[in-house]
Order: C-alpha cells, then structure tokens, then sequence
C-alpha cells in the first residue's frame, strides 16, 4: 500500500477541529507541537490514541494467526487508509468492504485483495468492479450471493461491462428475520449451481456468515454450526479449500471454535473490523463476555479504547445538569450513549468521572447528568469514549492522532 498522498495533503481549517491559520500536513503536523489538553484544537474534537490503536492491530493479528485465521478486517470501520496500511503490514490477507465506493478507495491506495461483504448489485456499482478489475490485473474480489436472481443479475452485468475475469463469490448463509443470506441447504446447492453456470464471470470460492446479527451468544453459536454444515455439504474437492468467513468481532471466541471443528478443510477468513479502534461502550461489553466464555490459555484479545471525544463545558443551566459543545453531528448514539470519562479545570488536573452520564444529545448539544456536575465550571475541558466506532468515525474526516501526553502525532484522514 501506499499513502504517499494522504500524508502530504494539506489540511486546514475547514476540517472539523483543525484551528484557523492553520495549513499543515499529516507528514507535518508534529512539528506543530499541538497538545489535545492544552486546548490547540477545536473542541469538539474525536483523537485516535496511537497506543491502544497499536495494541489493538497487533493483538488481533497474532491472535488470527495463532488460530489459523486469515484476517480481511472490515474497512468501513474506518475508511481510513493509513489504518489500511498497518492492518496490511500486520499480516492482514486482504481488506473487507460492503460497497463499490469503499472497494474503490481501497483499491486506490493500493489494496489488492478485497472482500465486499454484501451482495454486489446495480449496473454502475458492478460496471465499476468490473472496470477497475480489467484495469489493474492482480486486483482480487470477492462478493457475496444469496439468490438464483442474484446470481443472474450479477453475472448479466458482469457480462455486459465486459468482465475481463470471474469474481469470486461466497454463497452467504442467513437466517429469517436476520438478514440477507440463503434460507435451505436446497437454496445454497441451487445458487451453487447457477454460479457453475457462468464461469467466465463467476467463480465459487467458500462460504460466508455473519454471527453479529444476534446479541445472544447461544444464537451465535448455533448459526456458527449450520454455517459449517452448510460448508461441508457445499463442499466438492474444489482445485483450493473453499474459504470459510465469519465477521467475528462480538463472537471471536465461537468464531475459533467453530474453525477449531472444521479440522483445517476450509480457509478461514475472520472480517472483524471494530477491534481496531474498540470503544467504552457496547463493544467493550460483548468482547469482555467473550473473553469470559474463553476459558482456555489464549483467551479473547484485551482491546483496549483507542477513541476519545473531547469538548467544553458550555453551560451549567440547573443543579445535576451540564451541557457540552458535542452531539449527534460528532459521536455515535445508535448503540448507547457516549460513556463520559473525566474532566480537566483551569488547573489542568485530570478527574475521573465515577457514575456521571450523557442523558441525551441534541445535533450540537450533549446533556451530561448527575452530582458531579456540581464540581465543573464553563470551560472546562470533559472527555467521553464513544459506543460503536462505525457511526462515531464516519462523522469524522480528519482524526488527530495522539500518544499517551495528548501530544498530536500524525493526522489520519477517513473518506466516508
């Protein structure tokens, strides 16, 4: 990979948290000597910690590797390449996208494997595959299919643009009242078929499943088992082993037991994409439980928060009551609310918060309850972790970058 051109970029004040005067670049921006509890930056503003994030790609890739896992993290977590880049470095087999723009920017700093997690549909979204494919000839892709429609639609479109070389496809396994996904192992064998059907547009290369669609692990682990099932009954002395892939993030520790069972007769691909950053909040909770379930001498990864939201006190309106400069434009609120973390006064003292919350958002206002409020006063600087990365990064497309001082260290830029 190569991100040359992101770490020569010019930033400025027009990128959310960047302060006015200010034209700099990734490569640059150290010498600038920011620092986050200083108060350099525009508040609200979301850091990435280089050292849980450091952490975090190292524990996830020797853990894959450890258990026989190919890892194809998923990129929409981030859509940054610069955490591409060191996600490859580690080892990562390829990079896990769910839509054609994603692919393309993958593809355009220099990934040369992807996963499209998702069935592949529209003429211009499969033209533009099929296109980038012809144009760069070690590109490798794979997307998923559930349906005789689907297949034909993609193969016809495939055919229709020209498509130089098959996709590769993963028949997807699902559930009703989950999501997309075949139902029957009738279905799995019918579009198994249909894809032998179009071999110069279409290949066959394993089986996909994702686990997260339950937030309970007994469903997990059941669905996990009828998705091997389905493999070994799919299976037919293919020229390579059938890839077997799983998302993985809430259920890391089924996810190994059931590649553990398959006895080494498939590839297994893992496309956690979460673990990379990991977050104070709903991830934090399923991968602890998982962890707890992994009762054995190579538990579960400890991931550990790599973002945090900083902003101002802006006004202390009533007793038990604070308002903050963030909300629904800036943090993620679609699996529970920020978690607020401490503060920092006039003193430049950090205090912990012990049972304070955020109560409610408004678009640029965040509500933050209970006693210790009565300790804070406006201006005062409060950091919160966030619940569910996906929705928090993607309101973000610069990302200041900050060692264990809060001292700016790089800027990482997301192209949602």
């Amino acid at each position: 990979m190569d991100t040359t051109r992101i770490r020569r970029s010019i930033i400025d004040s027009i990128s959310k948290g960047i302060p006015q005067g200010t034209a700099t670049s990734p490569a640059e921006v150290a010498a600038l000597r920011w620092n986050v509890r200083r108060g350099d930056l525009h508040f609200p503003l979301m850091v990435l910690k280089e050292s849980a994030l450091e952490h975090n790609l190292e524990a996830m890739a020797r853990w894959a590797a450890r258990n026989g896992m190919l890892l194809a993290p998923h990129g929409k977590t981030t859509m940054c390449p610069q955490i591409f880049e060191r996600q490859v470095a580690k080892g990562a087999w390829g990079m896990t996208v769910a839509t054609a723009s994603q692919l393309l920017i993958c593809v355009r700093f220099g990934v040369r494997r992807v996963v499209i997690a998702n069935q592949l549909v529209g003429r211009a979204n499969i033209g533009s595959v099929a296109r980038k494919m012809e144009e760069i000839d070690d590109l490798d892709v794979y997307c998923l299919v559930d349906s005789l429609e689907g297949v034909d639609h993609l193969a016809t479109w495939l055919e229709r643009s020209g498509a130089v070389r098959p996709i590769r496809v993963m028949i997807e396994w699902g559930r009703d009242h989950w999501r997309t996904g075949v139902r029957t192992l009738g279905a799995a064998r019918a579009v198994r078929r249909a894809i032998a059907a179009r071999p110069k547009v279409l290949e066959l290369a394993g089986i996909e499943g994702f686990e997260g669609a339950t937030l309970e692990a007994a469903d997990a682990a059941e669905y996990l088992a009828e998705l091997l099932q389905i493999a070994h009954a799919l299976e037919a002395s293919p020229i390579e082993p059938l890839l077997l892939s799983a998302g993985g993030t809430l259920y890391l520790d089924l996810v190994r037991d059931m590649v553990a069972r398959a006895e080494g007769r498939f590839r297994a691909v893992l496309r956690s994409g979460c673990y990379v950053t990991h977050d104070h909040g709903f991830y934090d909770l399923k991968v602890g439980e998982a962890r707890a379930r992994s009762h054995d001498d190579d538990p579960v990864p400890d991931f550990r928060p790599a973002l945090e939201l900083w902003s101002y006190v802006q006004s202390l309106p009533q007793a038990n009551q604070a308002i903050l400069t963030f909300g629904k434009r800036d943090c993620s609120h679609d699996m529970g609310p920020a978690r607020p973390l401490g503060f920092m006064g006039p003193d430049g003292a950090w205090r912990p918060f012990e049972s304070a919350t955020i109560s409610s958002l408004n678009d640029q206002h965040a509500f933050l309850a209970g006693s210790e409020t009565a300790g804070l006063r406006v201006g005062d600087m409060v950091a919160c972790g966030v619940s569910h990365p996906c929705t928090a990064l993607d309101k973000w497309a610069v990302l200041p970058v900050v060692d264990d001082d809060y001292d700016v260290v790089d800027l990482y830029r997301t192209f949602f």
